[in-house]
């Protein structure tokens, strides 16, 4: 099964993938790295390491399709998940011809994914940022709740205005399914994962 985790750039998307594995128990990332040519490479790291290579305060740092399986284990059954981490998505066409080719894999993706996990950067609500709420965020909520299993984590939880966004995204995306999240400090980890097995093929 895979989960795809979208958002716009500066959402958190990476750091809340390295981190979930972490907390489901995984101590080495196995990462699968799909370019835009459709060229697939593996990489072995250990966690650390996969966050200090993985994460970054840059935009567009994630521009191939980056993805970790991860074992969910409750009681005697055993499911296997693969997170996988696109690119930032914009309102706009981005100017460089690769970071518009990887949004197009993405999106494409979205045709093919098992279920659709959607970082929002709750803290940035309101806000002149590039990762605030935008009309992306609106467009995904709707066309994505269409295709697959389908959840809104409010991300950044453990920062300042968080809480005033937590209840913008609630208001603006009634009947949708929200997380509230940080993907530094791991809260609401067991509420995404919750998430996942109840939505198990």
């Amino acid at each position: 099964m895979e989960a795809l985790v979208v958002g716009k750039p500066n959402c958190g998307k990476s750091l809340f993938v390295v981190n979930f594995a972490a907390y489901l128990g995984l101590k080495e990332v196995r990462l699968e790295m799909m370019d835009q040519d459709g060229v697939v490479r593996h990489q072995k790291l250990p966690l650390e390491k996969a966050r200090r290579q993985l994460v970054s305060h840059v935009a567009h740092k994630t521009q191939t399709m980056q993805s970790i399986s991860v074992d969910i284990l409750t009681g005697r059954h055993h499911h296997v998940i693969c997170l996988t981490d696109t690119v930032g998505l914009t309102d706009e066409i981005h100017f460089e011809n690769h970071i518009r080719r990887a949004m197009a894999m993405a999106l494409d993706q979205l045709t093919h994914t098992s279920m659709v996990l959607h970082l929002i950067d709750a803290s940035a609500i309101g806000l002149a940022r590039p990762e605030s709420l935008s009309l992306m965020d609106e467009a995904m909520a709707r066309y994505a709740s269409t295709i697959a299993p389908y959840a809104i984590l409010a991300n950044k939880m453990d920062r300042d205005l968080a809480k005033a966004g937590l209840d913008r995204v609630r208001e603006r995306f009634r009947g949708q399914a929200i997380i509230p999240i940080s993907a530094m400090t791991r809260r609401g980890f067991r509420d995404v994962k919750t998430f996942i097995l109840r939505h198990w093929p």
